[in-house]
């Protein structure tokens, strides 16, 4: 009989998700549990009409952690207990049966030191260190399907590929909104600095591209206006125009608006958000403010320069 290590969904951003699994991958091989990936309705991008022909949202757009343990290997009376016992994100978890543990913690609780992979996600950026422990970890645990990675070169091929580019991450929406109250979120957003980092980087590679993921049109506009033809950006769902930039995930999180209230438009724009992430781990240098999709390309990347636009002064 195989050990599992479940690790269960919590109520936040896909890549601070993806953080999360990252973060548990060690400590479920240190215990000698396989790990499994079971997110479901407890994150918004988890709809009940399924995406790309799967149940769960880990494979929605990444193959199984471990070949020949997909979600569905997790026994039905294991789900049963999850739905009836959801792991809290504030606790490491439980045993559901003498083979099973399950967790939705993020990974830096104190019983965990010297378990999980720490992974910061307030101001600072993963050290050199941590940039290297991850990467090995995404090396052999974190596959994205075909289809995904099939579009993301698709895109390299047609808009990057022999040209030298910088990669852009704002990330805007709920960290900026008035209902964000966490101090590290505050002052997050200054495109100001953007456009003085990204024209430092010009001066010394006049002919770069610019690629641009963001969740906010506004500052995609603004970033056009800057570099014109030098911006590129990958055709993604983005928030538009005037309404509330936040909203609340399934349980009462927030959340970006502009996905929270619709599930199947949640599930299309996690894969879209991954694409960029994979696209922006293949540029010369990455201009960013805090977000857990460029502290993700961080790992996936550990030798590529970056400069924080959120960093302290």
């Amino acid at each position: 009989m195989v050990n599992l290590h479940v690790i269960c969904e919590r109520d936040a951003g896909l890549f601070s998700l993806i953080q999360q699994v990252i973060a548990n991958i060690p400590w479920a091989v240190r215990e000698g549990r396989i790990p499994v990936v079971f997110f479901r309705e407890k994150t918004c991008y988890w709809t009940p009409n399924q995406y790309r022909d799967r149940d769960t949202v880990w494979e929605y757009y990444f193959e199984p952690l471990v070949t020949g343990y997909p979600d569905s290997s997790i026994p039905e009376r294991i789900r049963k207990t999850i739905s009836q016992n959801h792991p809290s994100p504030f606790e490491v978890g439980y045993f559901a049966d003498k083979h099973t543990f399950v967790s939705s913690h993020f990974g830096d609780h104190p019983d965990l030191q010297g378990k999980t992979l720490f992974i910061p996600y307030f101001r600072d950026d993963p050290d050199a260190s941590v940039r290297q422990k991850a990467k090995a970890i995404i090396e052999s645990f974190i596959q994205p399907r075909d289809y995904i990675l099939q579009k993301t070169n698709n895109f390299f091929n047609s808009q990057m590929a022999g040209r030298h580019v910088i990669g852009v991450h704002v990330r805007g929406t709920d960290a900026i909104s008035k209902q964000e109250i966490r101090t590290h979120r505050q002052g997050s957003l200054v495109l100001s600095k953007y456009v003085a980092e990204i024209q430092r980087l010009l001066d010394v590679r006049p002919g770069a591209k610019v690629f641009v993921a963001t969740d906010d049109q506004s500052s995609l506009a603004y970033l056009e206006q800057a570099f014109g033809s030098n911006v590129i950006a990958y055709d993604s769902i983005r928030h538009h125009g005037g309404g509330e930039t936040a909203g609340q995930g399934p349980t009462g999180w927030i959340m970006p608006a502009y996905i929270a209230g619709d599930r199947d438009l949640a599930a299309r724009n996690g894969e879209e958000v991954v694409i960029e992430y994979l696209l922006l781990s293949r540029c010369a240098h990455l201009v960013h403010n805090g977000s857990s999709i460029a502290r993700t390309v961080l790992l996936n990347a550990p030798q590529l320069p970056h400069t924080n636009t959120h960093c302290r002064e």
